[in-house]
Formats: structure tokens, sequence, C-alpha cells
């Protein structure tokens, strides 16, 4: 197997991943949901960004545990693979269809990656144009980004700066955000702000509480890999909730605080929007958005797909008025990771590709050829018959 088809294979292997664990999350969610327990949004968020590093790493996981077996390290009878298993419960007799017809459709996802990476037909170079050309357009737009967040950055003006953090106002801004550079974190303030010292020393709360979560870390890290998985819906799905996770995260934080007053935050908060949505509708120059770097303090963007601004922003303030969620003891989380880890681990195992040859394989091969065998038999049999019939009787 060349290096290519190692590439490609893990690529798949971490889109399925995604998918399988997104599905798990969103299941946990309803079930958390329809119990009626409401959990710390810090907690949430901290295991929504750990199980998606957790996903990142589940190859390398997987190449360890491999050579662990291949080393006689771990019992070869803990080997996990869901084609090995399809091939055992249909010797078994679990799967009534054809031999060849099984074995074709346990080779499907092999022989199309084979056409991407060869271009072999027309199906190969379809697929491979697209992930190619999704690849540039969002690679662009992502390059786009941080090239209009610069030059935002470098028309504010300099405000104050403790350490790496600086502090800038600007003249541009649709509301509050943070953003960050290579070494340095930046809190961008519209001017305007300055003539509401409350709403001004709410806002840094939030933005700061954002630069103490590593948020806009995520939030580049997930912008960075859009490129590749653009095409997967469930990284949009796991992108979404941790948008929706960090803001009310951040907005638990800050309302905790005693010295934070909770319907003055949220009167901040609806002035921001208002004051926000008066200077888009007031901005001649279309930009969209500032910045993948950035994570602003309020959206006041329509995107397709998505929440409404306005939506986003009342359940926000609803979340806020919930004070009794669950903060559990490190031990209880430690519990629930580890059936989250062993999900990610085992669906990261099951789908690798199985061994050439096995026993259970020779077998199916052997069934294969013994249908084929059965099927040229028959077609003699029939051949020999239609000529029995055509012979003239002999005189």
């Amino acid at each position: 197997m060349t290096l290519l088809n190692q590439v490609f294979d893990v690529y798949i292997d971490l889109n399925i991943t995604l998918a399988i664990t997104a599905l798990v999350w969103l299941s946990v969610k309803l079930l958390m949901a329809r119990i009626g327990n409401k959990l710390d949004f810090s907690v949430q968020l901290g295991l929504l960004n750990g199980l998606f590093a957790l996903i990142l790493l589940s190859p390398l996981a997987v190449v360890g545990y491999q050579h662990l077996l291949a080393a006689e390290m771990v019992p070869a009878a803990m080997s996990v693979n869901l084609a090995d298993y399809a091939v055992s419960q249909y010797l078994r007799g679990g799967v009534a269809i054809p031999a060849e017809d099984f074995q074709t459709l346990l080779g499907m996802r092999a022989r199309v990656s084979e056409d991407v990476l060869t271009l072999a037909n027309g199906v190969g170079v379809g697929i491979a144009c697209v992930l190619i050309a999704g690849f540039v357009w969002f690679s662009s737009r992502l390059v786009l980004s941080f090239v209009r967040l610069n030059r935002m950055l470098a028309s504010c003006h300099d405000w104050h700066r403790q350490g790496r953090v600086h502090l800038l106002l600007s003249d541009r801004a649709l509301v509050p955000f943070s953003a960050r550079g290579l070494f340095n974190h930046y809190v961008v303030v519209p001017s305007d702000l300055l003539c509401e010292p409350d709403d001004l020393k709410l806002v840094l709360k939030h933005e700061f509480q954002h630069l103490r979560q590593g948020d806009v870390t995520w939030e580049i890290g997930l912008e960075l890999l859009r490129p590749l998985f653009f095409w997967n819906p469930f990284f949009y799905v796991w992108k979404s909730e941790v948008e929706r996770l960090r803001e009310l995260a951040c907005d638990q934080r800050v309302a905790e605080d005693a010295h934070v007053d909770l319907r003055s935050y949220c009167m901040c908060l609806l002035r921001a929007a208002q004051a926000g949505l008066k200077k888009r509708q007031d901005q001649m120059v279309r930009e969209r958005e500032v910045g993948v770097a950035a994570v602003a303090l309020i959206e006041v963007q329509d995107r397709l797909l998505r929440r409404s601004p306005a939506q986003k922003l009342r359940r926000r303030i609803e979340a806020l008025l919930v004070t009794n969620r669950i903060r559990p003891h490190w031990s209880f989380m430690g519990l629930a990771v580890v059936p989250m880890t062993a999900v990610i681990f085992l669906t990261a195992l099951s789908i690798q590709k199985p061994a050439d040859w096995s026993q259970d394989r020779l077998m199916l091969s052997a069934i294969i050829n013994l249908e084929r065998l059965e099927t040229i038999n028959g077609n003699l049999e029939k051949i020999e018959t239609v000529s029995g019939f055509g012979q003239r009787p002999l005189r």
C-alpha cells in the first residue's frame, strides 16, 4: 500500500469517526434533555473539545494498537474489525445474499478509494474533482478571511496593552470581538462603546473569558480543518455545537461573578445586538465576516442553514435565567469520558481495512468459487439440453 493510499484511508476514517461520535453526542444530549438534567455549559464545552481532540488522535491510537497485536502483546482475539465480523456472520448464515455480492459489498470502499486515487473511471474522476475543488475554494476563503482580519486589526487604534493581550478600538467593527495571532491576543471594541462604561466593563469581562477558555484557538483550529471536512455534514453539526456552547459557557461564567448584575448583562447583550444590526444596515461596504480568528460578542449576520441571530440571542438570555445547572465532580466526569473515549477508539479500530487473508476470508473465497462452478455447470446443462432438442433424429 502506497503512502497516498494510507493518507486517504486515514482521511476517510476520520470522517467516519467524526460522524459516529457526533451522533453519539447528539443522542446523549437528547437523553439528558429528556431526563431533565442541565449540565454546566463549561463542562459540556470541555467534553466537546476533548472528544474532538481524541478524534484527531484516533489514527495514532489505532496504529499503536495494531503494533501491539502484531507483536502479540495483545491477544489476537481482541482484534476488532467490522469487515471480519461481517464475514464471520455470513459464514454462520446471518447474511442471506450471494457470496459474490457480499464480497463486492465488502470491497466497495477499497474499490472507490482506488478509483479516486487512480482516476480510473468517471465516478473516481468526479469525486476527486469535487474534493480538490472544495479544498481549493474553502482554503481560498480561509486566506481571504485572515487577510480581512489583519486589515481590520491594522485599522484599529491602540488603547491598552497588558502582556500579550492588546485592547484595540475600532470605528468599523460591528460588535466587540476577540482574536489572536501567533503570539498575541486581541480584544477589539467599537469606539462608540466608550460612551457606555457599564456595558464596556461587561464586554471586556466577556471577551477576556473567551481568551481564558481558549475559544479563539479552537475556532482557528476548526476553520483550518474546514477545507478538509467541507463535504461532511457532521463537521458543521459539531462546529455549530461548539459555537453554541462557547457563548453559553462564557455568558454563564460572567453571570456568576458576584459583581455582575444578571439583568444588566442581558440588557448589554440586547444593546450590543441592536447597535451591531444598525451598523450593518448603515454599512455601505459588504463585509460578511470579520475573520475566522474572531469570536464576536454576539452574532448579527444571517447565515445559511443556521439559527438566526435573534434566535441565538433569545436562547442565550433564556439559558442565563437557568441557574441550577449541574457541575459534577471530576471523578464523575471521568466515568462519563471513558465510554465516549471507548466509542471513538472502537469506531476508529473497527473501520480499518482487514488483513488480506484470514481463515474466514479463505472460506468465503471457496464459497464464491463453488457458486461460480455451480453456475457454470448449470449453464452447461442448459446448453446440452438445448443442443439435444435441436438435433435431428437418426435414420
